[in-house]
């Protein structure tokens, strides 16, 4: 009864997510916005990030060989094998040691897994800052603000909130304010 609950309270908070992210940003959710209310299904459906792909440039050319050569790639993977191995663990301690269905295991897991999302987002972060510090040390102030303006209009403009939740990127807003200490949007 209590993994019924949490999964009508968790369709809730995503519809109550979903509103306050479209009044906030005055844009329509489309089909995914039904698509991230649905659990089991937003575990699985991307959300996009962004409208078109934004240009190359120089900074973007250093912010992916600020990734390279900080090993965020094998760190990411790393960090995705360890999450996969406790989520093995409890899947199948659910199934042995506590005797649940399999597809109250599933749900189960679903739900459990919500704060270790957010938390790789987090981790996927701190990267991405991580990458553009290094960019925009090799490339100066004009050319990553330059950069930043041609992200921004690119960018799906989500909130803070909404994109920790659903999105591995940083907000434009939130990397420009870390990076430049000043808030670019689109």
């Amino acid at each position: 009864m209590l993994l019924y609950i949490l999964l009508c309270v968790e369709v809730a908070a995503r519809i109550a997510i979903e509103i306050r992210e479209r009044r906030l940003t005055q844009l329509r959710g489309g089909v995914f916005a039904v698509l991230r209310l649905i659990p089991l299904v937003n575990d699985f459906v991307p959300l996009p990030e962004n409208r078109s792909d934004p240009p190359n440039s120089l900074f973007v050319e250093k912010h992916e060989e600020g990734h390279k050569a900080l090993h965020h790639a094998v760190l990411r993977n790393l960090m995705k094998v360890a999450l996969c191995m406790v989520a093995v663990w409890f899947f199948v301690a659910l199934l042995k040691r506590w005797h649940v269905s399999f597809f109250e295991a599933v749900l189960w897991l679903h739900l459990v897994a919500i704060p270790f999302k957010w938390f790789f987002n987090w981790y996927c972060w701190t990267q991405e800052y991580e990458a553009d510090a290094y960019a925009f040390k090799e490339v100066g102030k004009q050319k990553a603000k330059a950069a930043m303006h041609e992200l921004a209009a690119c960018e799906i403009p989500y909130s803070k909130f909404f994109a920790s939740i659903y999105r591995e990127h940083p907000t434009v807003a939130l990397r420009s304010q870390r990076m430049l200490k000043k808030v670019i949007s689109g």
